[in-house]
Protein backbone atom coordinates (compact mmCIF):
# COMPACT_ATOMS: atom_id res chain seq x y z
CA UNK A 1 0.00 0.00 0.00
CA UNK A 2 1.50 3.42 -1.16
CA UNK A 3 1.21 5.91 1.95
CA UNK A 4 2.58 9.10 2.38
CA UNK A 5 6.32 10.29 4.06
CA UNK A 6 6.67 13.69 5.60
CA UNK A 7 9.66 15.44 3.62
CA UNK A 8 10.04 19.28 4.34
CA UNK A 9 8.65 20.59 1.53
CA UNK A 10 6.11 18.13 0.15
CA UNK A 11 4.49 14.42 1.45
CA UNK A 12 5.55 11.70 -1.62
CA UNK A 13 3.88 8.08 -1.67
CA UNK A 14 6.90 6.11 -2.75
CA UNK A 15 5.87 2.31 -3.71
CA UNK A 16 7.97 0.95 -0.45
CA UNK A 17 9.06 2.73 2.62
CA UNK A 18 11.67 0.51 4.50
CA UNK A 19 11.06 3.36 7.95
CA UNK A 20 11.82 2.74 12.11
CA UNK A 21 9.08 1.79 13.61
CA UNK A 22 8.08 3.26 17.18
CA UNK A 23 4.95 1.60 18.47
CA UNK A 24 4.51 5.01 20.55
CA UNK A 25 4.65 7.08 17.41
CA UNK A 26 2.99 4.85 15.03
CA UNK A 27 0.20 3.91 17.35
CA UNK A 28 -3.31 2.50 15.69
CA UNK A 29 -6.50 4.20 16.01
CA UNK A 30 -9.88 2.43 15.62
CA UNK A 31 -10.67 -0.61 13.63
CA UNK A 32 -9.02 0.61 10.85
CA UNK A 33 -5.09 1.13 11.98
CA UNK A 34 -4.43 4.11 10.74
CA UNK A 35 -0.82 5.95 11.85
CA UNK A 36 -0.87 8.67 13.90
CA UNK A 37 1.44 10.67 11.50
CA UNK A 38 3.62 9.29 8.66
CA UNK A 39 7.02 8.80 8.56
CA UNK A 40 9.45 11.95 8.37
CA UNK A 41 13.18 11.48 6.61
CA UNK A 42 14.91 10.89 9.31
CA UNK A 43 12.78 8.00 9.69
CA UNK A 44 13.47 6.48 6.35
CA UNK A 45 15.67 3.95 5.77
CA UNK A 46 15.70 3.72 1.72
CA UNK A 47 12.64 4.53 -0.44
CA UNK A 48 11.56 2.34 -3.32
CA UNK A 49 9.70 3.53 -6.61
CA UNK A 50 8.33 0.48 -8.86
CA UNK A 51 8.04 2.26 -12.45
CA UNK A 52 6.84 1.05 -15.56
CA UNK A 53 5.82 4.51 -17.33
CA UNK A 54 7.05 6.68 -15.02
CA UNK A 55 10.87 5.96 -15.25
CA UNK A 56 11.74 9.80 -16.36
CA UNK A 57 9.97 11.20 -12.98
CA UNK A 58 11.28 8.51 -11.11
CA UNK A 59 14.65 8.80 -11.59
CA UNK A 60 14.73 12.79 -12.00
CA UNK A 61 12.48 14.28 -10.45
CA UNK A 62 12.00 12.69 -7.07
CA UNK A 63 15.30 11.31 -6.78
CA UNK A 64 16.02 14.95 -6.44
CA UNK A 65 13.57 15.34 -4.27
CA UNK A 66 14.87 11.99 -1.99
CA UNK A 67 18.52 13.54 -1.76
CA UNK A 68 17.39 16.88 -0.78
CA UNK A 69 15.43 15.30 2.32
CA UNK A 70 18.87 13.32 3.59
CA UNK A 71 17.07 10.06 2.46
CA UNK A 72 20.22 7.54 2.44
CA UNK A 73 19.17 5.05 -0.33
CA UNK A 74 16.96 5.36 -2.70
CA UNK A 75 16.06 2.25 -5.17
CA UNK A 76 13.92 2.63 -8.91
CA UNK A 77 12.98 -1.14 -10.04
CA UNK A 78 12.33 -0.46 -13.97
CA UNK A 79 10.54 -3.17 -14.38
CA UNK A 80 10.45 -2.68 -18.76
CA UNK A 81 14.27 -3.11 -18.26
CA UNK A 82 14.66 -5.47 -15.69
CA UNK A 83 16.97 -3.42 -13.67
CA UNK A 84 17.24 -1.48 -10.75
CA UNK A 85 19.07 1.97 -10.36
CA UNK A 86 19.95 2.33 -6.72
CA UNK A 87 21.01 6.25 -5.83
CA UNK A 88 23.10 6.00 -2.23
CA UNK A 89 24.92 8.69 -0.65
CA UNK A 90 22.47 12.22 -0.87
CA UNK A 91 23.19 15.62 -1.40
CA UNK A 92 21.31 18.78 -1.45
CA UNK A 93 21.95 18.49 -5.18
CA UNK A 94 21.45 14.45 -5.75
CA UNK A 95 23.09 11.55 -4.91
CA UNK A 96 26.39 10.92 -5.37
CA UNK A 97 26.42 7.07 -6.18
CA UNK A 98 24.38 5.47 -8.52
CA UNK A 99 24.43 2.35 -9.90
CA UNK A 100 22.59 0.39 -12.45
CA UNK A 101 22.13 -3.63 -11.28
CA UNK A 102 20.61 -6.40 -13.60
CA UNK A 103 17.43 -8.54 -11.96
CA UNK A 104 20.03 -11.15 -11.29
CA UNK A 105 21.70 -8.66 -8.71
CA UNK A 106 21.96 -8.53 -5.41
CA UNK A 107 22.59 -6.04 -2.49
CA UNK A 108 22.97 -5.07 0.40
CA UNK A 109 20.88 -1.91 1.70
CA UNK A 110 23.08 0.44 3.74
CA UNK A 111 21.19 0.18 6.84
CA UNK A 112 21.33 -3.56 7.19
CA UNK A 113 24.74 -4.47 5.61
CA UNK A 114 24.36 -7.55 6.82
CA UNK A 115 21.05 -8.54 5.13
CA UNK A 116 21.35 -9.77 1.08
CA UNK A 117 18.57 -8.67 -1.30
CA UNK A 118 18.09 -10.63 -4.70
CA UNK A 119 16.46 -8.17 -7.49
CA UNK A 120 15.16 -11.29 -9.36
CA UNK A 121 12.50 -11.76 -6.76
CA UNK A 122 11.57 -8.44 -7.16
CA UNK A 123 10.72 -9.24 -10.81
CA UNK A 124 8.14 -11.51 -12.48
CA UNK A 125 9.77 -14.58 -14.17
Amino acid sequence: MQLPVTLSTSEPEPDIAIVKIDPQVYGVRGAWRQPYRHPSSQEIFFLIEISDTTLKIDRQEKTLIYAKANIPEYWVLDVSNRQVYICRYPTPKGYKSETILSDSGVINPLNFPSLSLSFAEMFLP
